[in-house]
Formats: C-alpha cells, structure tokens, sequence
C-alpha cells in the first residue's frame, strides 16, 4: 500500500503541473476569444457559466457524501461495499443529469431576462443550451472520478483531464481564429467532457473489475443511512456554495451590464484557474486525511499536527498567489488585452480580499475528509441570505457598484464561514477547544493584511509601469522572488514553516 505521505505528494505534484500548463492554455483561448468573438460573447459566458452553477444545486454535493463513504470500505479492501456504493452513486448521478438537462432547457427560456439588452443577442437560448449539455454528459460518468480520487490516486484523473482539456483548447483556437465560431467552441466543450468521462470510467473499470462482476451489490443498511445523514448536511452546504460563487456575474449583468462581466471575467479567469489549482492541490491530499481518520482514528494529537501543517501550508499558497497577483495583474492585464480591459485599482483590492477568504479555509478543507456534512446543514444557508443580500443591497443603494458585490461577498466569509466552519471541525472531529486555532488564524490573516498595505505603499513610491513582454515579465519574476522572500521571513519562526523544511530535508536525503 502507498503511504499517505507520498501519495499525497504525487498526486499534489501531478494536480499542479498539469493544472499550471492548463492555465497557460486557458489563457491563450481566452485571448484568442476576446479578439475575435468580443467582450460581449465574453460576457455571456461567464453569465452561463454561474447559470450552470445554479442548475448544478441538483447535485446537493451528493458526490462529496459517497467519497467519504468509500474511504473505510477501501482502506479495508471491502470489494463487495465498494462496488455497491458505486452502484448506488451511478444511479443517483444518471437521475441528476437528466434533472439538471430538464431544468436548464426551462431555463433557457428566460436567459435573455438576465441580460442588460438581452433581446437583441442573437442565439443567445442557443448558447446557453449548447453550454448546458457540455455540464450534463459530465454527470453520467463521473462518479468514477470520485472512486479514483478517494483511493488516493487522483493523479489518474488530474492526467485524463489535462490530455482531453489540452486537445480541446488546441482546437478551440483554430475554430476560433479561423472561422470565429462561438457554436464551434461550445461543442468542443461537449465533445471534450464526454470523452473524458469515457476515458475514466475505463480506467476505473479497468483498475476495480470488480465493479461490473458486482454491479447488484447491496450497500450495507448502516452505510446507507451515514450516506443519507451527509446528503442532507451536503444540501445546505451547496446552497451556500452555489450563491457566494453563482451570484457575482448575475448581478453585474442585471444591474451593471453585460460589457462588464465580460472585464470581470477576465480576472475572473485567472483567480479562478488559480482557485481551481489550488483545489487539486490541496484536494489530492484530502484522501490521506480521510484514510487517516479512519485508520488512526483515536491519534488526535496527530490529526491535529497534520492540519497546523496544512493550515500553513494553505496559508503560505493563498498569499503568495494574492501578493503576486495584485502587483502583477495591472501590467499584465495592459500587455495581455490593453487598457481598456482594466477595472479600477480599488475592485482589484477587493478581488484580491476576496480570493484570500475564500480560498484560506484550512477547516473547510477538512470537513470532507472527516465526512462532517451534518454541521453544514444550516449554516450554509445562513451563509447564502448573508452574502446575497448584502451583495444585492451594496449594488442596488449604494454608488460602489461592482466593488459593493464582492464586498459583500468578503463580509459573508467573515460573519459566517470565519468561525462556523472551524467550530464543525473541531466539534466533530478533533474534541478540543478550537479557540487556539482560531487566533492563529485570524493572525494569519492580520499578517497578509498588513502586507499587502506593505505592497500597495511600496508599488505607489516606486511607481513602475513594465511594458512589453520581456519586462512585464521580468517584472513577474521579481515579484514572485520578493512575496516569496517576505514570506519565508515573516513565517520563519513558526512551527509550519520548520515542519515543511523538515519534510524537504528527508526527501533530499532520500534522493
């Protein structure tokens, strides 16, 4: 059996190299589209995709529920509880597409409702459906993804989803550049996702035979009542998923204008292949978590030490990406689509805030290693009114516009997400008092506050503006060096900082 540790670490490796090369493909069929398709065409999808998003809360986050139930089964080698589990989750996930298809042909029908002026984009239903059905073909294969990744080898699936994801976008630029066809770039998606599913499932089929010699498995009465218990904490906890990451483009679109979400959806595209890196990567070791739970279940002191050096680790990752990101996004944006394409300096703050809560949430991470679904059952909901309705407010009675909806956003993380989600974990997981860890992380992010004061101070006196490729890029670099420097300083005498040289010294003694 592949230890935790070194599982972890491929699976971390694969997720981030292959998932570093996708992005710098996103990036060029992102070019590609805003030259020859517009900011508009832009726009609208960005506005489908958070449409989709919407439509997904059929899923109910259903397939976080059925991993957690797959860890023990596995780690105990139960073939016959494994292959019932799959069983079962098949045809929960072929009901759910089917539903999710239905509803969005409903939906089509009033797509033009969430435009400013959306009567006169012409095939706009058209759009929308071709951008549904590339979401639907997913939900009828992939619960076999799910199987990969909790056996601790989501390496497998980070590689099917780069090859499938590299021959889409390759062929994306070429219908683009030479017939600039918006309907050609959404079959593509289509045709993409289904053969990847394909793809996995042989594989999964491949590495569990067992799983068609027994498809009539039954799923033990005792598993399927836990499963049923993580369903309903899993259905709050979409809610509030779906609407703080949902809701952002509907807005700017319905009170700000179509134009705009397509500006948004270009940091939008970054932050979110940046979100999306960060979700492998850190995703790839939640398995070992979740193996860990079950084999050392009673070993809280360890639990706890791994996830101090998870936490550091999720912190270290997300400021350095925000630090990076808030000096290198105004040159960058200039060289890569022009100054027309800028949003102001104070929405780039908010971004930036924004990405920094949402993505350092080292307790959320966790809860679906430990299957804590139950705890979310009413606090996502709390979090869903909480940041609609001071994002809805904030556009509609205040002059901040696009900076009011994501500060709202920002608010909700704080007043709900900052103290509920590590109150679940240490609840129902470790049993020890979780004030400790809440300091710590509120000093955490006490420190990238007063960093990125520190950034904006030093970017206002020194008052560079690279232009060209070779400096704006130069200009990356030196960045990059400086946030990394300032943080390895500033978090030098912690314990996760000397647990992370500790790992990097064994592995070069190995070598």
């Amino acid at each position: 059996m592949v230890s935790r540790k070194r599982a972890s670490l491929q699976n971390a490796s694969a997720a981030f190299i292959t998932q570093i090369i996708m992005m710098i493909c996103q990036f060029t069929v992102q070019t590609v589209f805003v030259h020859t398709l517009g900011a508009r065409y832009l726009g609208a999808n960005g506005l489908f995709n958070n449409l989709i998003t919407f439509l997904s809360f059929a899923e109910l986050g259903i397939g976080s529920a059925f991993s957690y139930a797959l860890y023990k089964p596995l780690a105990e080698k139960n073939e016959a509880m494994i292959a019932g589990i799959m069983a079962l989750f098949r045809k929960v996930y072929d009901a759910i597409g089917l539903i999710i298809l239905a509803a969005g042909l409903v939906l089509s029908l009033f797509v033009p409702w969430f435009i400013q002026g959306g009567n006169d984009f012409p095939h706009v239903r058209l759009y929308f459906v071709l951008y549904l059905l590339s979401t639907v073909v997913s939900y009828f294969f992939t619960y076999n993804r799910s199987l990969l990744i909790a056996d601790q080898k989501s390496y497998v699936d980070s590689v099917n989803q780069f090859a499938f994801s590299l021959a889409r976008y390759i062929l994306q630029v070429v219908f683009l550049l030479f017939f600039k066809s918006y309907i050609a770039y959404l079959v593509l998606m289509i045709l993409s996702n289904l053969f990847s599913n394909l793809a996995i499932t042989y594989r999964s089929h491949k590495q569990y035979p067992y799983l068609k010699t027994a498809r009539k498995a039954k799923v033990d009465p005792n598993v399927l009542t836990e499963i049923k218990r993580n369903v309903v904490g899993t259905v709050s906890s979409k809610v509030g998923a779906i609407v703080v990451s949902g809701t952002d483009n509907i807005l700017i679109s319905k009170f700000l204008g179509l134009t705009l979400v397509g500006l948004y959806s270009n940091y939008a595209l970054i932050m979110t292949s940046i979100t999306r890196l960060l979700t492998q990567v850190f995703g790839s070791v939640i398995a070992s978590f979740g193996n860990l739970g079950v084999v050392e279940k009673n070993n809280t002191k360890k639990q706890l030490d791994m996830f101090d050096q998870f936490t550091y680790y999720n912190a270290f990752a997300v400021f350095f990406i925000g630090l990076v990101a808030y000096a290198f996004f105004p040159p960058f944006i200039r060289l890569w689509l022009g100054n027309k394409y800028q949003l102001p300096e104070s929405t780039l703050f908010f971004i930036i805030i924004n990405f920094v809560f949402s993505q350092f949430r080292p307790a959320f991470n966790m809860v679906n290693a430990y299957g804590l679904f139950w705890g979310y059952r009413v606090k996502s909901i709390v979090e869903a009114v909480t940041n609609f309705g001071l994002s809805l407010i904030l556009v509609r009675f205040t002059s901040m516009g696009i900076d009011g909806i994501l500060l709202g956003t920002i608010v909700g993380n704080v007043l709900v997400n900052s103290w509920w989600d590590p109150l679940i974990l240490f609840r129902g997981a470790y049993h020890v008092n979780m004030i400790k860890f809440y300091l710590k992380y509120w000093a955490y992010l006490a420190t990238f506050g007063g960093l990125l004061f520190l950034e904006h101070f030093l970017i206002q006196l020194i008052n560079l503006s690279p232009v060209g490729l070779i400096h704006v890029a130069g200009y990356g670099v030196m960045v990059g060096i400086a946030a990394l420097a300032t943080l390895l300083l500033v978090f030098a005498k912690t314990t996760g900082e000397h647990g992370m040289f500790g790992i990097v010294r064994q592995f070069l003694r190995r070598k």
